[in-house]
């Protein structure tokens, strides 16, 4: 259990005090806290703007060198790419830094939007994307089912990239990780607990953050997280490392759920 890494995607939510985070905690505190409790995090802010090193070093330091992070890629390389990508990727992996002298980067994560197919000229722009990456340690998450095939898994080895085993509901073209077999790669083993939330998976109001809310509102029962123990005691076998951050967000659901697939695999 000390191998795996096991945390949320995101720990700023001011509706937890009195759940997860204590009573009376101040928000400056959460980081802290939230270090106490699990291992590791996926930082999300990052996908939203671009991370600097006065910002990736506060990270470190408030949750007192306790955490391995996954950072999120920043959404100008994988939803909305610009022109200057390239010079976009020279930012973000002068960014990590701070992490990389600490040892504290677990991973970069790499998430492309269900539009992303697989596709000759999307094929082209990821071998680029991964070739501008490294030497840094990259997880590819596809939110299409395209992308889930031989030739990509062979593609992402020789790049010394992974992919990403998403837990979501069947629907459409989305690449549930056990419907679609989806095998680790490299030397990473990353499982991403989208929920199961199949209703409101494309339920929206119009409003962006409404949309996720309902997207990934879902309480994983025991049976469902018991599951994943054959999933991660193989990649464990193959000599992967674990990686496991629940999504589930809204509700604080998916904090509740790590904690309790932490305790389950504590007496595996």
């Amino acid at each position: 259990m000390t191998d795996i890494l096991i945390g949320t995607s995101g720990y700023d939510h001011p509706e937890l005090v009195g759940s997860f985070y204590p009573a009376g905690i101040k928000r400056k505190d959460f980081l802290e806290y939230y270090s106490t409790r699990f291992n590791a995090l996926e930082l999300n802010s990052t996908f939203y703007g671009m991370p600097d090193c006065a910002r990736m070093k506060n990270f470190y330091d408030r949750s007192q060198g306790r955490l391995k992070f996954s950072v999120k890629l920043t959404r100008t390389m994988t939803h909305e790419i610009v022109p200057d990508w390239k010079n976009q990727v020279v930012q973000f992996k002068a960014a990590m830094e701070p992490l990389l002298v600490k040892d504290a980067l677990s991973c970069l994560l790499v998430q492309f939007p269900e539009g992303f197919r697989y596709a000759e000229g999307n094929r082209f722009y990821l071998s680029h994307l991964l070739a501008e990456l490294n030497p840094l340690p990259v997880v590819v998450e596809f939110r299409h089912s395209s992308w889930i095939r031989d030739s990509v898994f062979e593609g992402l080895e020789k790049r010394n990239a992974g992919i990403v085993f998403c837990d979501m509901p069947r629907l459409r073209n989305l690449p549930d990780g056990f419907a679609n077999r989806t095998p680790f790669i490299g030397p990473n083993a990353y499982i991403r607990f989208h929920g199961r939330n199949a209703q409101g998976w494309y339920a929206s109001d119009g409003a962006a953050t409404s949309a996720e809310t309902h997207r990934y509102d879902y309480d994983y029962s025991m049976e469902e997280l018991r599951s994943f123990v054959p999933v991660i005691q193989s990649a464990q076998g193959e000599g992967r490392r674990v990686q496991l951050y629940f999504n589930n967000h809204p509700k604080g659901t998916g904090f509740m759920n790590a904690l309790q697939l932490r305790e389950i695999l504590l007496h595996c």
